[in-house]
């Protein structure tokens, strides 16, 4: 594997390290323990140290129920992992459910001690580490990450702020499970700014725009609009939303009504079901 590549699978592979309480973890104590902003102090790849992130703001976010995201530049990485506390050393099962490896499933151990986190897993193959040490033709990989004095929602809040902000072209629309025509959607263009300001265009004219309060701490993630401008001004419509290899999507209930749980939109409901593709930037 050329030294590139593995650079970015160690980058992936540690995303996905970090959610999904287990029932050998009473009361999330260990979640809690790992709640937090972390920056990358040390990785080494086959007991070979690597450089320094190339990006500062590479960190992990960690929330209290053990919920994580990954920042690495302008890539975001989520995951989930089941801990076990009762084992010596501590293991963690990972699978990465968001990011360009999504479904990559890793078995590692882990250790907490004060502000300073250590996980090591294997590079190659599905044998458990035994040790946090990573040697010459090991294929393991260890990582050592220091805690920053930071909020952590409000850390969540500012990466999931960055993921959002772009111009997006529509591509599906669905109103109580009616679905609008593709000549339709490829007309319509929707922008958010870095401070959650959004607005829809159709032919380059904008018909409808709004203020965006997102919660990426809920599950699914929360996007609430008031409308500024078009039919809806004043009104507030409460939805949901998952970005996902530069798709978003969103199910948005109608104002008034309840927020949706799940990403449909069928006959006789009043939620609207919408896809956009991230344009990218030349």
């Amino acid at each position: 594997m050329r030294a590139g590549a593995v650079a970015r699978h160690t980058w992936l592979v540690v995303a996905a390290s970090l959610l999904t309480a287990s029932a050998d973890d009473e009361g999330g104590t260990e979640y809690a323990r790992l709640q937090g902003v972390w920056s990358f102090a040390l990785v080494e790849v086959d007991g070979a140290r690597q450089p320094e992130p190339p990006f500062e703001s590479n960190k992990l976010i960690i929330s209290k129920d053990g919920r994580y995201t990954i920042v690495q530049g302008p890539r975001i990485t989520r995951g989930s992992l089941k801990l076990d506390p009762t084992q010596t050393p501590k293991h963690y099962d990972v699978t990465i459910t968001e990011g360009p490896s999504k479904g990559l499933v890793t078995q590692g151990i882990y250790e907490v001690a004060g502000d300073t986190y250590r996980i090591c897993l294997p590079l190659r193959g599905k044998d458990r580490p035994p040790g946090f040490v990573s040697k010459p033709g090991s294929g393991l990989l260890l990582f050592v990450f220091k805690r920053e004095a930071k909020d952590p929602t409000a850390a969540l809040i500012g990466v999931a702020r960055q993921e959002m902000t772009g111009t997006w072209q529509a591509v599906t629309y669905a109103l109580g499970g009616q679905p609008a025509s593709e000549e339709e959607m490829n007309k319509i263009k929707l922008t958010i700014d870095p401070s959650g300001q959004a607005g829809a265009v159709s032919d380059g004219k904008v018909f409808i725009a709004g203020t965006t309060r997102i919660d990426p701490t809920q599950s699914p993630m929360t996007v609430d609009v008031t409308y500024t401008d078009g039919d809806m001004k004043g009104q507030t419509a409460l939805g949901i939303y998952k970005i996902d290899n530069d798709v978003l999507t969103i199910c948005r209930a109608a104002p008034g009504n309840a927020r949706p749980t799940e990403f449909a939109s069928t006959p006789g409901s009043s939620l609207t079901l919408m896809t956009y593709r991230r344009e990218k930037v030349p």
